[in-house]
């Protein structure tokens, strides 16, 4: 350790003034920078304890939170309440039992606060305000509804029908961003309410979103057809019809192109078509009355036939009408006279014939159509008239329904498509060619290459075999024959090496050289 700390101090007094000044700012940062990771892992993280509260329900939670001294922090740019990790689902159990978040306004658990003595009115108050209550929770839940807000009339009952006025109700909608309520959707929250609600039928119920749209609008529309991306109204279901003809258009026209194509090459073939579908739905009834071609009347449902008669010289029965025979006490003559009497009653009643018929037509059908075929032929008009009799029946041409269907032979004008083609073969031709010469050349590139690391480790190879075997000092002559060993070794390293050697083989030359060297510079 001593010898640690007297290395450490020696180094420390041998830095300058600012490697040292550095050395203690570096020691600090990293000392800050560790004491912040071990106080940030330390801290509790925060999480939200309920997404999409609304201000009440944020309020209830948050009273009850203080209440208990439950540490919470407030997220205003999300709306979010947030608590520390461990503490979140302890904190929902126990927000449950008091029954948070409540998802919207009050239901049914009004009545658990009821106190005595409410009268009849406010007891019926309390009721609507829970059944609102109910319905906001139950419409919230859809994934497209992000708030909603419910109000009800309940009409006082009167004695007599014909003075009871319906109930009705109010939808108010807020969408999530970037939803939107179907036509569907809107009928059955329409339903969900009227199902709610007794005496309310779903077209009482009004629904209106936050934008300031009626929804409600398509309810008693009976729509063949809805749109698929959550649309409503008669727009929407307009363009979608417009997409069905359009699909059958496109249907008709490639399955006659196809055909046509088979005779006459593809390229050779142009079909247009035009589909006008009738998506009214028709309801019709009729009654009609047939009585019988021989008696003019229906068929004989009852008959009663009465028949009386007398002859005599008494009284006929009843007597002579007035006042001597109606009146009691009245005295009458009873003088006997001959007399007669007949009476005779007869009663038909006939079946009244009737018909009666009911046709619905199904929206959907093709109320016209129209069509135009052109091919790349020169046709006769035998031959044309055969083409469009074959083309009228793939197409289910109809002269009944008013189609009309054009027919024509002429030649296609192909000089854009034909400079097209040739430009796009010129094209191809030059990248072609580009493409050739540019392999071309980076192969002989890579050649070259190859072959000039061949030569320069062939002459290493050979010099450091040559180096190994006997450390030969390259003489003039194998210099002269090799001039990459001059080129490797290096002039003067070549020439130290033949002084080198010939000093060594002739020493005593050598010496008497140096003397005279020296006796010369003395």
């Amino acid at each position: 350790m001593r010898q640690s700390f007297g290395k450490l101090l020696l180094f420390w007094a041998g830095l300058k003034l600012w490697q040292r000044v550095s050395l203690a700012a570096a020691v600090v940062v990293v000392l800050g920078l560790l004491a912040a990771a071990v106080l940030w892992s330390s801290r509790s993280s925060y999480e939200p304890l309920y997404v999409g509260l609304d201000v009440q329900d944020q309020a209830a939670i948050v009273a009850y939170l203080k209440e208990n001294n439950i540490p919470y922090r407030l997220d205003s740019a999300a709306k979010l309440i947030l608590l520390p990790r461990d503490q979140i689902y302890d904190t929902r159990l126990s927000l449950a039992q008091e029954g948070l978040p409540r998802g919207g306004g009050r239901g049914f658990e009004l009545f658990d606060e009821a106190g005595m003595g409410q009268s009849e009115f406010q007891q019926k108050i309390s009721y609507i305000r829970a059944l609102e209550g109910e319905l906001q929770r139950t419409i919230s839940h859809m994934d497209a509804v992000d708030f909603a807000k419910v109000s009800i009339v309940l009409p006082e009952e009167h004695l007599f029908l014909r003075e009871q006025k319906p109930s009705t109700a109010a939808v108010l909608l807020r969408l999530r961003a970037g939803a939107r309520l179907s036509v569907l959707n809107v009928k059955a929250i329409a339903n969900l309410v009227a199902s709610s609600v007794d005496g309310l039928k779903p077209e009482n119920v009004t629904i209106v979103d936050t934008t300031g749209r009626i929804l409600s609008d398509v309810l008693g529309e009976d729509w063949l057809l809805y749109s698929p991306d959550g649309g409503g109204g008669a727009e929407a279901v307009t363009s979608v019809q417009r997409t069905l003809e359009r699909q059958i258009e496109k249907e008709l026209e490639q399955k006659t192109r196809m055909m046509l194509e088979y005779l006459y090459g593809p390229g050779n073939v142009v079909v247009r078509t035009k589909v006008d579908m009738d998506f009214d739905k028709k309801s019709s009834t009729s009654r009609v009355y047939y009585p019988d071609p021989e008696t003019k009347q229906g068929p004989l449902r009852s008959q009663t036939q009465t028949e009386e008669s007398y002859t005599g010289t008494q009284q006929p029965p009843g007597g002579a009408p007035g006042t001597t025979t109606n009146i009691p006490g009245y005295v009458v003559n009873t003088q006997n006279s001959q007399s007669e009497y007949n009476k005779t009653e007869s009663t038909k009643n006939y079946e009244i014939a009737t018909q009666e018929s009911s046709e619905i037509v199904t929206p959907g059908n093709i109320r016209r159509l129209t069509a135009s075929v052109v091919v790349n032929a020169d046709l006769n008009p035998a031959q044309l008239s055969d083409l469009r009799e074959t083309v009228a029946s793939a197409m289910g041409f109809s002269e009944a329904r008013g189609d009309h269907l054009v027919v024509r032979a002429m030649k296609f004008n192909t000089d854009l498509a034909d400079s097209i083609v040739s430009e796009m073969r010129y094209d191809r031709m030059i990248r072609l060619a580009v493409g050739t010469i540019s392999t071309m050349v980076a192969i002989a590139a890579m050649a070259l290459a190859c072959f000039w690391w061949y030569r320069r480790r062939k002459a290493r190879l050979a010099l450091e075999a040559a180096q190994k075997e006997s450390k030969h000092v390259p003489t003039i002559q194998e210099m002269l024959t090799s001039p990459d060993l001059l080129a490797f070794q290096g002039e003067m390293a070549v020439l130290e090496e033949q002084l080198r050697a010939y000093a060594k083989n002739n020493p005593s030359e050598v010496a008497n050289l140096v003397n005279e060297w020296i006796s010369s510079d003395g």
